[in-house]
């Protein structure tokens, strides 16, 4: 699932890039004012694009590359239904570092404390493998 992710935030990547493209060449042929409300919005609009680009590129080379970071211990595990406005997530907390599943492979898993392992990317921390061993500790 995160392949297919980062795969679609290329396209729309390399899409904007297009569009901007055609939209800078058309407003350089028209020879108009460069300080109206449409080159401020493009430039607002490409630098969000460059910094989430930059942000999910680097968690993308990670993954591409098999560097991810690794926690362990004891974890609570709890699923969030988006109810239709957002995305089903499982949340994984380990002492005081949340950590996301972005699909439903663990949605069917019931909420509790359990002793895990797990690989996430260094960014967004979104988990890419997790090992459930045990039941953990109740107390607390």
């Amino acid at each position: 699932m995160l392949i297919g992710f980062y795969s679609a935030l290329i396209i729309f990547t390399l899409l904007f890039i297009i569009a901007a493209f055609f939209f800078i060449r058309q407003f350089v042929n028209k020879k108009s004012s460069p300080y109206n409300m449409n080159t401020f919005m493009l430039g607002v609009l490409t630098l969000f694009m460059l910094i989430v680009t930059g942000i999910y590129g680097y968690d993308f080379y990670h993954l591409q590359a098999g560097n991810q970071k690794f926690a362990e211990g004891i974890c609570e595990i709890n699923f969030v239904n988006g109810h239709g406005r957002s995305i089903d997530t499982t949340e994984v907390k380990i002492e005081d570092n949340l950590y996301n599943i972005k699909s439903g492979t663990y949605k069917d898993l019931p909420d509790g404390r359990y002793n895990c392992e797990l690989s996430y990317l260094p960014i967004s921390k979104i988990v890419t493998q997790i090992d459930i061993q045990s039941k953990g500790e109740e107390g607390n």
